[in-house]
């Protein structure tokens, strides 16, 4: 060990990568310098349940050691019973780890109050960051401090806006949200977002014209609707003209089956879009293909009026398939 311990600091990082906690654990208690070293591989990336809680009592005690901490998940049984005690230690260690990358919290939303960081706390290189909360004062009194963040995700139920309001500038490299349709119109515009998933709210034109006023093309669209109104596709198909990747469902509930032209409107809205590969539109997955062999255009159909033949399924009927399907390599134990 006291060889090891006069190796450069880097070559020992390596060989600690590849060491069981319970080796770097020992080599730990061998020397002070591979103590410190020892300790980073070790809480580089967290996830933390309710059978390992004391790890939060060490991060919020050692602020050198919450600073090696990359990646941090805790997510608690909802009837996980716990002293408020507790909940400002996790406050304390989430305000020493300001060198963490990623981070997932889940636990009782009424503890929001634990992402009012210390003022002094900073998350220069998160760039992940999803929760159980919604977007309240204190969610936003985070978000002010991570400049770098690119995917956020928030409880997607519905709730009243925050009345703090996020800093001019906060937020400037977020590309992907999820959440309610009422935290994306206060986050959206603005800022560089290109994918939107909706995992709560409804999606109205009011809602899309808001969201299109996000400062990058948006690419990737996932809502739900109480709507079946061609219009809503329409205007889409005007606000968002590079989408990718779209689908929408609704819960309206359809008295009776939409005709031919009803599909025909929203085939004619979606030759509008020139970028757009995959379709899911009410429950209905939208194929497309090319007009003609001089005209590159995309013309879009619904599968279930396509008429394209599907030759019969024969496999059953023949021979060789059936000699595979008996084979040895055909069983799993």
């Amino acid at each position: 060990m006291a060889s090891l311990s006069t190796l450069p600091v880097e070559l020992v990082n390596i060989l600690c990568d590849d060491l069981h906690p319970a080796d770097l654990a020992a080599l730990a208690a061998t020397d002070v310098r591979l103590y410190r070293i020892a300790h980073r591989p070790v809480y580089r990336h967290l996830v933390i349940d309710n059978h390992n809680l004391t790890c939060i009592f060490t991060l919020a005690r050692n602020p050198h050691i919450a600073a090696l901490v990359r990646s941090f998940s805790i997510r608690l049984a909802p009837c996980s019973f716990l002293l408020r005690s507790f909940y400002r230690l996790l406050a304390t260690a989430l305000s020493n780890m300001n060198e963490i990358t990623s981070l997932h919290v889940s636990i009782d939303q009424a503890a929001s109050w634990i992402m009012s960081t210390r003022d002094d706390a900073s998350y220069h290189g998160l760039t992940h960051f999803s929760s159980a909360f919604h977007l309240d004062d204190n969610v936003v009194h985070f978000l002010n401090k991570a400049d770098a963040l690119l995917e956020l995700e928030l409880d997607p139920r519905p709730s009243d806006p925050p009345v703090l309001g996020l800093r001019h500038g906060a937020l400037p490299l977020l590309k992907h949200f999820a959440g309610s349709s009422q935290a994306a119109q206060y986050l959206v515009p603005g800022r560089p977002v290109e994918n939107i998933h909706l995992s709560a709210g409804d999606l109205t034109e009011e809602v899309a014209v808001s969201l299109s006023k996000s400062t990058a093309s948006i690419l990737v669209l996932a809502a739900a609707t109480s709507s079946h109104s061609v219009s809503l596709i329409g205007t889409l198909t005007r606000c968002m003209e590079h989408l990718v990747h779209l689908r929408i469902v609704t819960t309206y509930n359809f008295s009776h089956l939409p005709d031919t032209t009803y599909f025909s409107d929203i085939a004619d809205a979606l030759t509008s879009l020139p970028d757009l590969q995959s379709c899911e539109i009410w429950g209905l997955h939208w194929i497309s293909a090319k007009k003609s062999f001089h005209d590159q255009g995309r013309v879009w159909e619904s599968e279930s009026f396509n008429n394209t033949y599907i030759p019969a399924n024969t496999l059953l009927t023949n021979p060789s398939f059936l000699d595979d399907l008996y084979s040895d390599f055909s069983f799993a134990y």
